[in-house]
Order: structure tokens, then C-alpha cells, then sequence
């Protein structure tokens, strides 16, 4: 377990077998012979994620032999006789571990995660252990599955005896020592794969170094690892070796794809392309594109399909409903096609290009405004704003759609109502003058596009008036019942404006002498109801003097004066 220039995993991996085997080397309690087993699955765990990274490497393997054998089938050939020794060696280490737990646990065991085991009380399902089985009659699948229980942790006699015993057979092998054999041989197989990469032997290495242990006494390595060992931590370090054996695996598969990796096209900053010749179309008008992907191999023209499309995820396009198919010549496509309506348009699809390593899909994406072919004339004199108003506008740029524009303004203020469509409104704050400057984004900065004076006037003032009087004439008790004097704003541009009257004064005869009295609001005052009854059929009532306010605004204005008659 020397250092080197190991992987941060296999370090890890490698202080947790040293902790654990000094550890077991004493006498420890049950709890901590427990914690070792659920080390012992976190190993299992790392093994299966090796296991899962290898298998997507070798599709990749297949997939560059199947696009093209002459490259790359030797290189796959390789990777897969890798595979065939890895997976014999696993094998060969996962019987060990299944006799063993047999022998300590009475040819019973249990396979799966431990979950799966145990019932909502807390007990082992018995009717899921397989019981008196050799590792030969077990299922592919069965064998490919890790160890969920072990009952019998601290048995130290049992892995010698499988593994080192003391007598054997003559020309029987102790499997310790054909363990060991096998992971020498794996070992220099695999330093004679990794070429000049002397990082990469250094690794291997130092990862498959079975000589001899020197501690107090020197021990070979079988003796080290499995005499004197409880079985937890004999069946740990089984799977210590299978969790290097996969390790190492993908360590030197991954040295050898990278021979596929030099040796295609490179398309990790490819993205697909498309140059317009305008962005601006009139209408009746033809919008043209080049579509083209940034990197390409000579001799081979991808294919360029325009419409829908549905990302599968991974790197995976579809195309969805009806698409157009573009033609290419010398790498590139040109999409044509004739506008009918107004209004920006968005277009995209898929660049589909042969690789090395299979077929890769590129999204494109676009959009062209187009425009009415229509004239434009603007009335001079009658460039007009008012003040306090919100005066909407429309505002535009040939060749820039509304969502590129924006405005300001030198006197109030002006925002967007619904940009998308160039429609603004502006609020003057003084009476005079306004100019308008328009701007639009052009390559990402803020362009000034031109200005557009304005005259600005106060609103006209509203018209007074009484409810109930008709040309000018009413009688005592309609007027009365009035409540006072009402102000409009008719025939304007802008609707919904309201008035308040605040003021007026009313003048009339009472009691054969002239009377008036004034109002601080819109109503009658008392007085004025009596000059009101007391007037006789012929006379009239003169109201003056009439403000009014705006709601929303604090700017008042004097109105017409209204003469009525008495009927």
C-alpha cells in the first residue's frame, strides 16, 4: 500500500483496507465488526459504479468499430479482451467470497442490498436465503450480486482453511496463491496495454503489489491477507481486490479510448450556424439563410433539417411533426422561404453530422422581422403631446424589431405599454416642447437612432354644466334639485377624463334686490337655494368664476360662465 500518484478514490479505498486490517487484527467488539461489514458494501457499491462507468467506455468501443472497423477494431479487440480477463478474475474472487460466507454461516446466504432482507419487524426472511448451494448451480444473475448478510463476522478460522490451508492435495493449488497468480498476470497484462504511460504502470503497480509483508515477522502475502483473519474482514478485502481490479479496468480502457478520441473529428465547440442575409424582409419578399455547423470533415456534408424539434436529453435531438430537409453543398445549406405575413419569425432545427463516434445532432436556432411594404406620412404641424396625460405613441425602426427599441424622453416621463409592439407612453410635465430619441441595440450596444420634436399644450379646459338644464332654460325645482355645478371635457382625443368643480359664484335676485353668493366646492350653498326659489318665471341666474381640477392632477382651470333662465 506504498503512495504514488494514485487516484483520490483508490487512496481512499486503500486507507480504509489499512484501518480495517489493523483493527481486525485485534480482538474488537461485535459493533465494530458490524461497522466493517457495511464497509465491506460501501466497497461492493464502488465496484458497481466501476462496473457501470466500463460498460458505457465499451459502447463507445462499439460504436467507433461499427462507423469504422478499419480504425478501430483493433483498439476495440483490445478493450474487450481487458473486459474478459477483469470479468474472469471478479468471478473467480466472488466464488471465494460466497464459499466463505457459506462455511462460516452453514451454507446459507443471502444476496441483494440488506433491505431487501430483513421484514417490517426488523427479522431475516428466511424463504430468501438460498441454502445448500455450490456458487456452480447459482444463476449469472446470482452470481453477479453482492453478499447482503453475514452472520458470523469474527470467525478467524474459516478463511485459512479455504483459502491458505496448511496441507492440500498434492497438485492441488491453494487458491490464495492462485489468487495472487491471477492478479499478477492481470497485472502485466495490463502494464503491457498502457504503452509509455509510466504514470499509469506506477499505478498499476503499486495497486496489484502481492509481495511479501514485512511487520514484525515477514509473512507472504497470502499469509497476510487471509491466516488468522475474521471472516468480515477476509471478506473485505476479497472485495477490496475485485473494487482494483475494476478500478485499474477503467484506468487503462480509458487510456486506450482516448486513442479513439485523437484520432476523430473534434466537435467539442461545434455549434450550428446560420448567417442570414438580411434579418429585415419585406413582405411577398424571400428570407434567405446559410446553415452550416462550425467544424466539418472533408468529404463528408452534414444533414440540415429545419422545423420542430424535441431534445431526448444526453446529447440527443428529434425532429417532431412536419420539417423541412435543406440542401447542402460544400458543408453548407441555404434555407429559403417566402414571407406572407408581417411580424418576427422564428425558424431552427437540426445539423445531423457522422463522426467517429457515432451520429451527433447540432440545434439551430433564428429569427427575421418582416415588414409591410406600406409608406409612411407624418402630419408636421401636428406633432402634439399634452401635459399630465399619458400620451400613447408608436414608435419604430426599419430593419429593428419593437423588443431592440427603446425611447426617452427630455420633458416627463415615457415608458413601454407593450413593447413587443412599439407602443409607448409619454407624460410631459410643462407646457412647450418635447423631443422624442429613439434607440435601438445594434451588435449588443445601445445606438442612437434619431429624435422627433413635439409641441406640448396644456389640455383645453372642460365645459361646465347643470343636470336638468336644456338650452339654457330650466325651472326652480329642477335646478335645485341639481345638487350644483358639473364640468366635462367633450369631443377630446383622450377618454375618460374627469373633472371637479372646486368653485363658482352664483348671482341672481332676491326679493326684488340683487343677491350672489359663492360655492368652495361644486354644490349649491343655501343661499344659493334660496336666491334659487325666490326667483320669479323670466329672470336669470349667472354662474362665474367656475374652476375646475383634473382628478389625478393638482392643475386648475377657469371655465365659461353659464347664464340660465328661470322658466
Amino acid at each position: 500500500m506504498a503512495g504514488g500518484n494514485l487516484s483520490p478514490r483508490q487512496k481512499m479505498i486503500n486507507m480504509m483496507y489499512l484501518v480495517l486490517t489493523a483493527l481486525l487484527a485485534l480482538n474488537v467488539s461485535k459493533e465494530v465488526l458490524n461497522s466493517f461489514f457495511e464497509v465491506n458494501k460501501g466497497i461492493e457499491r464502488t465496484t458497481n459504479n466501476f462496473n457501470s462507468k466500463n460498460e458505457s467506455t465499451y459502447a463507445a468501443f462499439d460504436n467507433a468499430a461499427s462507423n469504422n472497423p478499419e480504425k478501430y477494431q483493433d483498439v476495440r479487440d483490445k478493450a474487450y479482451l481487458i473486459k474478459s480477463k477483469s470479468d474472469a478474475a471478479v468471478l473467480f474472487i466472488q466464488e471465494m467470497k460466497y464459499d466463505l460466507v457459506c462455511k462460516v454461516d452453514k451454507n446459507k446466504i443471502y444476496f441483494g442490498s440488506e433491505s431487501d432482507i430483513y421484514d417490517a419487524d426488523g427479522d431475516l426472511i428466511e424463504t430468501l436465503a438460498i441454502v445448500d448451494k455450490s456458487f456452480t448451480d447459482l444463476s449469472q444473475f446470482q452470481k453477479s450480486m453482492p453478499i447482503a448478510y453475514l452472520k458470523n463476522k469474527s470467525n478467524r478460522y474459516a478463511s485459512q482453511d479455504l483459502f491458505y490451508p496448511k496441507t492440500v492435495n498434492p497438485g492441488v493449488k491453494k487458491r490464495a496463491t492462485e489468487l495472487k497468480e491471477k492478479i499478477e498476470e492481470y497485472r502485466d497484462f495490463l502494464i503491457n496495454l498502457s504503452g509509455n504511460n509510466q504514470g499509469l504502470i506506477d499505478n498499476i503497480n503499486i495497486v496489484f503489489d502481492v509481495s511479501d509483508r514485512v511487520g514484525k515477522k515477514q509473512q507472504n502475502w497470502e499469509t497476510y491477507n487471509f491466516v488468522d483473519m475474521p471472516s468480515v474482514s477476509a471478506l473485505t478485502i476479497l472485495s477490496k481486490i475485485q473494487s482494483d481490479l475494476r478500478n485499474l479496468e477503467a484506468d487503462v480502457i480509458d487510456y486506450l479510448k482516448r486513442d479513439i478520441d485523437s484520432k476523430s473529428l473534434k466537435f467539442t465547440s461545434a455549434e450550428g450556424i446560420q448567417i442570414p442575409k438580411s434579418n429585415f424582409v419585406l413582405r411577398g419578399d424571400s428570407f434567405r439563410s446559410s446553415i452550416f455547423i462550425s467544424a466539418k470533415q472533408d468529404g463528408q456534408d452534414p444533414e440540415i433539417f429545419v422545423g420542430e424539434y424535441d431534445s431526448l436529453g444526453g446529447g440527443k435531438y428529434e425532429m417532431r411533426g412536419e420539417y423541412e430537409v435543406v440542401k447542402v453543398l460544400n458543408g453548407k445549406g441555404v434555407f429559403s422561404k417566402r414571407t406572407t405575413s408581417e411580424g418576427l419569425k422564428k425558424y431552427g432545427g437540426l445539423i445531423s453530422m457522422k463522426t467517429e463516434t457515432g451520429t451527433k445532432f447540432y440545434p439551430f436556432n433564428g429569427e427575421y422581422l418582416v415588414a409591410a411594404k406600406t409608406a409612411v406620412v407624418s402630419p408636421v404641424k401636428m406633432n402634439i403631446l399634452y401635459t399630465q396625460l399619458d400620451n400613447p405613441i408608436k414608435v419604430s425602426v426599419p430593419g429593428y424589431t419593437s423588443s431592440e427599441i427603446s425611447a426617452v424622453v427630455n420633458n416627463g416621463k415615457i415608458k413601454p405599454t407593450k413593447k413587443s409592439l412599439g407602443e409607448w407612453s409619454v407624460r410631459p410635465v410643462k407646457e412647450g416642447k418635447a423631443k422624442i430619441t429613439l434607440f435601438a441595440n445594434v451588435d449588443g450596444k445601445r445606438t442612437k437612432m434619431g429624435e422627433i420634436p413635439f409641441r406640448v399644450k396644456v389640455p383645453p379646459p372642460p365645459t361646465p354644466y347643470i343636470n336638468g338644464v336644456k338650452n339654457g332654460l330650466v325651472d326652480r325645482t329642477t335646478l335645485t334639485s341639481s345638487g350644483g355645478v358639473l364640468a366635462e371635457l367633450k369631443n377630446f382625443e383622450f377618454e375618460g377624463l374627469t373633472y371637479l368643480v372646486t368653485e363658482f359664484k352664483l348671482s341672481g335676485t332676491y326679493k326684488g334686490a340683487a343677491a350672489s353668493d359663492k360655492s368652495s366646492n361644486n354644490e349649491w350653498t343655501k343661499k344659493m337655494k334660496n336666491i334659487i326659489v325666490n326667483s320669479s318665471s323670466g329672470s336669470t341666474i349667472n354662474i362665474s368664476k367656475i374652476k375646475a381640477i383634473r382628478y389625478g392632477t393638482k392643475i386648475e382651470q377657469d371655465l365659461n360662465d353659464l347664464v340660465i333662465e328661470i322658466k
